[in-house]
């Protein structure tokens, strides 16, 4: 008599709940970013030639926070997903390095408005 043969089936579950939204933040940080970095050559070009606009820092500076908000919110939700089932210490370090980038988002944003 032959042997029969089971094979069981693992299904793994993707949590997809926060990936359109990582996917948005990130498109926008990247396109934020693209637009702070436009503005700030040119700005740069209009210095060389002897064009000085004084609002002009103040405008590349709030598009590149924005910017780096988004790719922050992005790299954020795409870690909580990751640390979500892992033990209590890997989301220890996941909330104490989460409040150091916040704290670094919100230090960079006074230095940015303020000069």
């Amino acid at each position: 008599m032959a042997k029969k043969s089971t094979t069981s089936k693992k299904t793994t579950t993707v949590y997809a709940g926060h990936y359109s939204l990582v996917k948005v933040c990130a498109f926008w940080g990247v396109v934020l970013a693209g637009v702070a970095g436009l503005i700030s050559f040119i700005l740069k070009l209009l210095e060389a030639c002897g064009v000085i606009i004084t609002w002009g820092s103040k405008v590349s500076g709030a598009c590149s926070m924005v910017a780096q908000l988004a790719l922050f919110i992005s790299a954020w939700l795409a870690a909580y997903d990751y640390v979500r089932n892992k033990p209590k210490a890997w989301k220890t370090v996941y909330i104490v390095f989460l409040i150091l980038g916040i704290l670094g988002l919100v230090g960079l944003g006074l230095n940015t408005f303020l000069n």
